[in-house]
């Protein structure tokens, strides 16, 4: 894992006023000019083979094609994503201006409050500016690169020491990457922020304050801090798609969680998924237009009808390693869109197999290359190759990350319609999972408070038999009771549930 680069601020006026005189905002990498100039910084092509590489060892021309892997094509969506991102950074430190009177009773009020949020008040005229914003689209379609790829500026620790001659102690990280895990639990998650910022300060130990938290509620008030302390711009999480696997309304709390750390943390979150995640953010409107209000974008197949699949083909072709560089014909460029559906990464995996098939044998790519490919090397993905090529949904709603279950313009009827008022967010974003905890541990009292009442019943019936000299009548003999010692349970005594706020499900049946 590379290590963090850390840099000490250097600080530009972006020339817009609601920007400038903020040390976050203006220790941050200089605003672009244009739209298009996000777009040329985001794009790597590196240089393309020369004739001396195509005249290498087999071995050797295959390596080479790992180069093909660092590509970063400008697709057309990169545009207005890479536009929402550039404010959304930015837009987040605007209410956390760290030399302003409010905000520095917001970061005391941070600091002295406590999970039941019963110390200090947030200042009354605090409003977050942080923003949502989501990347949605196919799997292969470069959500994940897009992010990378602007990030990668941004990726940094920044360190502070003095602002318009002022003393400014104080470090910032701008970006923080994660991922929603598998099991899609809210702690893990959270156990994932706290590694990901120890790792990148190199210096702190946040994760081992965080594992003390004994509650959901608790590790959130944690995580709030920590955000504060180090100065977090953006949380980009991918793989939100993965909350479709939580189990017993964790998905919800995963998503009020997400809520939280934009409205009361003011942290902008950037979240990247599949059409299988609107499964589980099409539940909750508030969450959705959370998620989204510093913009949507849809990266979806590149566009044959405006010439961008043919613009792709054209810019990986010139990546040829084999030794008879070959024009693109039709029937080739028809081949490999066959092969991989327009899909931005099908079709660069379809090309790099097609190099490792002809190097050593044939030399040269054609429309034979992607149908051997598309025959033996890529035959586990034909299912989802055919069901992008067909187009047609009862064919898509076989792959969840393929189809959008309601409708494509589901998801934006939901962002976009005017809320009822049930749809407003509530004064508690957090109730939800504080009203969890508070009902497992009352019922953990009250089996508790059965617990001990069975137990002074059972310790009278055997201090009445001892009273009555341990003889049982009834028969020709008699037995002696043995009163159970205090450090040995009862035997009708059942044990007491664990009660574990970041469990998955209830505590099992009899326990």
């Amino acid at each position: 894992m590379s290590k963090t680069i850390h840099i000490a601020a250097q600080y530009t006026k972006t020339g817009a006023r609601i920007f400038d005189g903020n040390p976050f905002i203006e220790a941050l990498p200089p605003l672009e000019s244009s739209k298009q100039d996000i777009v040329e910084r985001m794009t790597y092509l590196p240089p393309e083979p020369t004739s001396a590489d195509r005249k290498a060892s087999e071995i050797v021309r295959i390596a080479e094609l790992a180069m093909l892997n660092t590509i970063v094509y400008p697709l057309s969506e990169y545009k207005r994503a890479g536009t929402n991102a550039t404010q959304n950074i930015r837009e987040t430190y605007v209410g956390r201006n760290p030399i302003t009177t409010q905000d520095t009773m917001r970061r005391r009020a941070l600091a002295l409050r406590d999970r039941h949020a019963t110390s200090l008040a947030f200042p009354s005229n605090f409003a977050s500016t942080a923003r949502g914003q989501a990347l949605l689209g196919y799997s292969g379609c470069s959500k994940t690169t897009f992010a990378n790829a602007f990030s990668l500026p941004y990726d940094v620790v920044i360190h502070h020491t003095r602002f318009n001659d002022l003393p400014f102690e104080h470090r910032q990280l701008p970006w923080i990457k994660l991922r929603v895990p598998h099991d899609a639990t809210l702690k893990s998650l959270c156990l994932q922020f706290f590694t990901t910022v120890d790792r990148m300060l190199g210096d702190t130990q946040f994760l081992k304050e965080a594992q003390r938290a004994d509650s959901i509620a608790a590790m959130a008030l944690v995580m709030s801090r920590v955000c504060d302390r180090v100065a977090v711009g953006t949380i980009f999480i991918d793989e939100v798609q993965n909350l479709r696997s939580a189990k017993n309304g964790h998905a919800e709390i995963v998503l009020n969680f997400l809520s939280e750390i934009i409205e009361s943390a003011g942290i902008s979150l950037l979240i990247a998924g599949t059409p299988a995640v609107q499964q589980v953010i099409a539940r909750s409107v508030r969450n959705i237009r959370k998620a989204t209000s510093g913009g949507d974008n849809w990266f979806g197949l590149l566009n044959v009808a405006d010439g961008e699949w043919d613009a792709f083909a054209e810019c990986y072709w010139g990546y040829q390693l084999v030794q008879k560089k070959r024009a693109l014909t039709k029937e080739t460029l028809k081949a490999w869109y066959q092969c991989s559906a327009a899909n931005p990464a099908f079709a660069a995996l379809s090309f790099n197999l097609a190099q490792r098939l002809e190097i050593g044998g044939r030399e040269f790519i054609d429309e034979t290359s992607f149908q051997r490919v598309a025959k033996h090397d890529m035959s586990s993905l034909g299912p989802a190759v055919s069901a992008l090529l067909s187009g047609k949904q009862e064919v898509l709603r076989n792959f969840d990350d393929l189809f959008f279950w309601t409708g494509s313009d589901a998801l934006g009827e939901l962002i976009y319609r005017i809320p009822s008022q049930e749809d407003w967010p509530q004064a508690e974003e957090f109730t939800d999972v504080v009203s969890k905890e508070a009902e497992a541990e009352a019922q953990a009292q009250e089996e508790k408070n059965e617990m001990s009442a069975r137990k002074d019943k059972n310790r009278g019936k055997a201090e009445n038999k001892a009273r009555s000299g341990g003889v049982k009548s009834g028969g020709t003999g008699s037995r002696k009771t043995r009163k159970a010692s205090p450090s040995e349970p009862l035997a009708s005594q059942e044990p007491l549930p664990t009660v574990d706020p970041f469990s998955r499900s209830a505590p099992p049946s009899g326990a």
